[in-house]
């Protein structure tokens, strides 16, 4: 039997579509109802105070105000900075609902900003990496990516973006912090979404260090797992495997997916790695792991899918992260991913949509 956990607790997709629906109808009623010179000077307002979100989340504010509330002062006594500097931005935010602020600058923690404490689903590793001065500074080229069709993450670093990473060991930590959260963020939906009747083995293709690999071993205990990614990613697999309890049902397995995937199983996870990469090289990587897939066999790509039209879509918006830091790396539409499946010598078989951005779009020899 299947340990319960948090993911079935989880409302249905279609109830989470309906509430979408409706707050997009109230934000475009919103717009509508003001001049776009006005609507669009409110939004151009985030310029100020995202990277004052960031200093919130490289101080670790949320983490000294946990226990209670705090003046500035006391504030940016245990963050070494200054304190009338401190205050507007601690002001700034708290007028977004970020942290609250009482009387006499006193400032306490509020649901927004309990998502920058140091806990399962955190947000402060991903607002340090994407806020901070790294990312920053590739996002100032964005011009250059469209002029030149080049990486402006490497025009503005000097390497491509995993080349300056593992150059870089404490900015490829915060990285590495950062997809954590991610992952952790969007773990229950997907977990929910999983369907793996009929399935006794699992790889985990590009899986990294195997948290997510873990947690589905974890929510299906007749699972065996395989953990597929370069022998640097894996490095800190085993410390994972042993933390979920899960070491003696994963086999770890060093390699290159663009040279080939020795690996046999039932079911291929492929997640947050396609738009990584363009159509040759996804394709490439697609038919590596059909080349080892049975007839019975499956992989399950789980990745955003752009929404058509001009429907509002995460997806759009993180697609111009993916211009700039990733070469021909994209987000992809439902036709796009059935191209390259296609191409790959396999079928589109369907597409699970799940209460968080990411699908589930299953693919089958």
């Amino acid at each position: 039997m299947n340990k319960k956990t948090h993911s079935d607790k989880l409302p249905p997709v279609w109830l989470v579509k309906s509430i979408n629906a409706f707050r997009e109808t109230l934000l475009f009623l919103n717009k509508k109802m003001f001049p776009g010179n006005v609507v669009l000077y409110e939004q151009f307002q985030h310029f100020w105070m995202l990277p004052s979100l960031y200093v919130a989340a490289e101080l670790n504010i949320a983490e000294i105000l946990k226990k209670h509330p705090k003046t500035v002062d006391e504030i940016a006594r245990v963050a070494m900075v200054d304190s009338p500097s401190l205050y507007r931005i601690m002001r700034a935010l708290s007028s977004q609902g970020i942290f609250k602020e009482l009387k006499n600058k006193v400032f306490a923690n509020n649901r927004m900003s309990n998502a920058l404490l140091d806990q399962p689903g955190s947000l402060r590793n991903m607002l340090v990496h994407h806020l901070g001065p790294v990312n920053w500074n590739a996002m100032s080229y964005l011009l250059h990516a469209l002029k030149c069709g080049g990486n402006a993450f490497e025009h503005a670093h000097g390497l491509k973006t995993y080349d300056y990473l593992k150059s870089h060991p404490d900015e490829h930590e915060v990285f590495d912090k950062s997809m954590s959260s991610l992952s952790d963020l969007g773990l229950s939906p997907i977990l929910n979404a999983c369907d793996l009747s009929g399935i006794s083995t699992i790889a985990d293709i590009g899986g990294g260090e195997g948290f997510f690999l873990a947690n589905l071993l974890v929510k299906h205990q007749h699972l065996k797992g395989i953990l597929f990614d370069t022998p640097e990613a894996l490095l800190k697999a085993p410390a994972i495997s042993e933390k979920f309890g899960v070491t003696h049902r994963v086999t770890t397995c060093p390699g290159d997916f663009f040279t080939s995937v020795p690996v046999e199983a039932d079911c291929y996870i492929l997640k947050n790695i396609i738009h990584n990469w363009d159509d040759p090289h996804c394709i490439s990587i697609l038919h590596n792991i059909r080349s080892r897939m049975s007839a019975t066999s499956r992989i399950l790509i789980m990745d955003m899918i752009v929404a058509p039209n001009n429907k509002p879509s995460l997806a759009k918006l993180l697609d111009i992260q993916m211009l700039v830091t990733m070469q021909g790396g994209k987000e992809r539409t439902k036709p796009e991913f059935e191209s390259i499946i296609t191409q790959s010598g396999l079928k589109l078989k369907a597409i699970h949509p799940t209460i968080a951005p990411l699908s589930i779009i299953e693919a089958i020899a």
